[in-house]
Formats: C-alpha cells, sequence, structure tokens
C-alpha cells in the first residue's frame, strides 16, 4: 500500500524533531503540534506512563493547553486515556459523551470537542511508554484513516520518548550524585573548620606557652650542656609544630581557591613550604579548567595532602606537579624522586584512604606508584564537567 505524501511529510518532520532534540517537554510540544497538522484535528495531548506512581502524567500539548502541562494527572484505568494505557489498546471514539469510560478534567475543556482518538505509545519491549489523546470539534472525521496514521506515528515516537525519559532520569540522577558529593564535600570542610579552630583555641594556645617556658628555662644557668641540648632540642620541636599547626589554621590555598580560582590556589600551595620546593611544570591554559567548586575543592585537598606527604615523608626537599587536560578529564601528577614506600605494606597509610575517597567522591580515579630508593608517584584523573 502506497503511502500518502502527507503522511510521508509527516514522518520527515517528526524524525528531525527526534534528531534535534532530547529535552522532554520540547519533544512533547513539537509531536503534539505536528500531530494536529497532520491530521485536521484541534487538539493533542501528550501522556507519559509514570509506572513508579502507576499514573499518566500531561507532559505536552497545543496551545492553549500546554500550560497544565506537569499539572495534570490520571490514573492508569482512569479516563479513556487510562483505559488505553493500562491496556495498550487504541480507543476510537466518536462520540466521548456517550462512552463510559471518559473522565471529564476541566481544565482541558472537554466540551469543546466530541470526536476523540486515545493511541498507546508501544514501546519494542511490549510496555506503554505514553499516549496521544487527540480531539476533534466536528464529527466527520475519517476514523479509520486517522487511527492508521496515528497508530504509526504512536510507534515511531514510542522508542523517542523512551529514551529521552531515560536521559531526563540520567540528568536527575547525575544532578543528585552532584548534590550529594557536594554535600559530603562541605561535611569533610565543616570538620576540618572544627578542627582548625581547636588547635588554635587549644592546642596551639599551649604548644605555644610551653615553647616560650622551655625558651625560659633554657636561659637558665643551672643546666648542663647535656640538659641544654635537651631544652634546645625540645624548644626546636615545639616551634616547629607551632609553625606546622600556624599553617594548617591559616588553610591560605583554601583562601586562594575561594577568592581567586583554582589557578591561584594550586599556586599559592605549592608556595606554601619555605623548605620545600614544589616545581609546577607543564602548566598551559588547558590545564587550568573550569572545574565545578565542590570539584576543585576536593582535587586541591588531594593535592595537598599528596604534597604533604612528599614533604613529610619522601627525604628530599623537592617534588614536581604536573596538570594537564587530557581527553576530557584533568589529569594531576604529584612526583618525588625520595626513598619511596612498600605499596602493599602502606596501602591506606600517608592519608591515601581519604585522598582515595576524596577522588571517588568526585568521579575521579587516584593512582599510586612507589619504589623503594626511587620515590613516589601520585596520579589523578578527574572528569572535566559536573560531579557524577
Amino acid at each position: 500500500m502506497n503511502t500518502d505524501p502527507e503522511e510521508l511529510n509527516l514522518y520527515r518532520k517528526l524524525a528531525q524533531v527526534l534528531a534535534e532534540t532530547l529535552d522532554l517537554d520540547q519533544l512533547a510540544a513539537q509531536t503534539a503540534a505536528l500531530v494536529v497538522d497532520a491530521v485536521g484535528a484541534n487538539v493533542c495531548f501528550v501522556h507519559l506512563v509514570d509506572p513508579e506512581l502507576m499514573r499518566l502524567e500531561l507532559v505536552g500539548a497545543t496551545p492553549p493547553f500546554d500550560s497544565y502541562r506537569h499539572q495534570v494527572w490520571l490514573g492508569l484505568g482512569d479516563g479513556i486515556a487510562g483505559w488505553v494505557a493500562q491496556t495498550g489498546q487504541v480507543a476510537v471514539v466518536p462520540d466521548k459523551w456517550t462512552d463510559h469510560r471518559y473522565r471529564y478534567l476541566p481544565e482541558l475543556q472537554g466540551e469543546l470537542f466530541q470526536v476523540l482518538i486515545s493511541v498507546p505509545m508501544v514501546h519494542a519491549t511490549g510496555n506503554v511508554v505514553g499516549v496521544l489523546n487527540v480531539h476533534w470539534q466536528h464529527k466527520d472525521v475519517d476514523l479509520l484513516q486517522q487511527q492508521q496514521v496515528l497508530t504509526t506515528v504512536a510507534s515511531f515516537l514510542a522508542g523517542a520518548f523512551e529514551h529521552t525519559l531515560l536521559v531526563a532520569k540520567l540528568g536527575a540522577h547525575e544532578r543528585a550524585l552532584e548534590g550529594f558529593a557536594q554535600q559530603l564535600i562541605e561535611a569533610q570542610e565543616a570538620e576540618r573548620r572544627r578542627l582548625q579552630l581547636e588547635l588554635h583555641d587549644g592546642v596551639l594556645q599551649q604548644v605555644h606557652a610551653a615553647y616560650y617556658r622551655l625558651e625560659a628555662v633554657k636561659a637558665s644557668p643551672a643546666l648542663d650542656e647535656h640538659e641544654a641540648r635537651d631544652v634546645c632540642v625540645a624548644s626546636d620541636l615545639l616551634k616547629a609544630s607551632t609553625q606546622a599547626m600556624r599553617r594548617l589554621i591559616q588553610d591560605t590555598p583554601r583562601q586562594a581557591l575561594d577568592e581567586f580560582g583554582f589557578a591561584e590556589a594550586i599556586e599559592t600551595l605549592a608556595n606554601s613550604y619555605p623548605d620545600f620546593e614544589v616545581v609546577v611544570e607543564d602548566r598551559t591554559d588547558d590545564a587550568d579548567p573550569a572545574l565545578a567548586p565542590a570539584r576543585a575543592l576536593a582535587v586541591l585537598r588531594i593535592m595537598q595532602e599528596a604534597i604533604n606527604n612528599a614533604w613529610k615523608h619522601s627525604g628530599v626537599t623537592t617534588c614536581e606537579l604536573r596538570l594537564a587536560s587530557i581527553g576530557g578529564d584533568l589529569v594531576v601528577v604529584i612526583r618525588d624522586r625520595g626513598d619511596g614506600f612498600n605499596t602493599a605494606a602502606h596501602s591506606n597509610g600517608f592519608g591515601l584512604g581519604g585522598m582515595r575517597e576524596r577522588a571517588r567522591i568526585i568521579g575521579g580515579r587516584l593512582e599510586l606508584f612507589s619504589t623503594l630508593g626511587e620515590g613516589t608517584l601520585v596520579r589523578l584523573l578527574v572528569p572535566i564537567g559536573p560531579v557524577a
């Protein structure tokens, strides 16, 4: 059987719409408009099945009823559209006022229309994705012809709406994950700030007081040579501890990130070790991506921990920090050429567990390589884009 040229034109337009958009609302609106034009109807309503809530949701319609999208719902089996969604069968209704399945919805002004064809959008799996409800004001409608056209259109659209729904759900899932990651990172930072305050108000003051007491003892003439040497060593240790705590409390890399951005935070971090050189290499514009705030903060903390480990444990006075954008990922490499360690024996030591957890939260991956006598390399791969 030859296909009518108008039908072919309709299918071409539908194919164009499907190729151009994965936005659910836009797809439903354009579908409704094309259907009305193709079959000479007065209005088309696009309902989609919500299998979790066991109901139909109006997601699209021709004006002026498009203002009610996402505001009208029908239970499965409720009304003609609900019956079609439940049974997967077409409903051809010459006079809906005499059909016992019909349910009047004031906002959709059913009194304006008499003839109705309701067709299910059935996916290849057999699941009913949604329903097209098409209405005419006049009675002289070739119901058989229009049923055939609408059934073909509904079959054509079922896969597209199923795919679009999956994309929308995936987007919602990604946004939920991003929100969860943001909350985790904020909780970690809140705990960090709490510890910083406790250090500042408690431990630091006590260590500072102990340092000055030792300084006073050091000046005592009653000390012999060995006692004076021990006091000097203890005093130097307290002074170093005080400086380390002040650096932690000040948290200048985080302040730089908040005020000036990711690139400045990296420079601040690299310059925050007076007795340890961090060589920042291969910095290019591409290596300074626009990371989401939560992701940038997590990356900064991982780099900070890795550099701290090199500073404390490598036995050398320098390390290298390299950044690059490769295939949609930010790649960060921190390498020292120091003592190295047995990775099997320290798989969760040196804060490695926390670093890996931060990387996992932001959808990244942390890799660690170390050889005794040859140094340690930490590589972080983080997707550039929303947190997922």
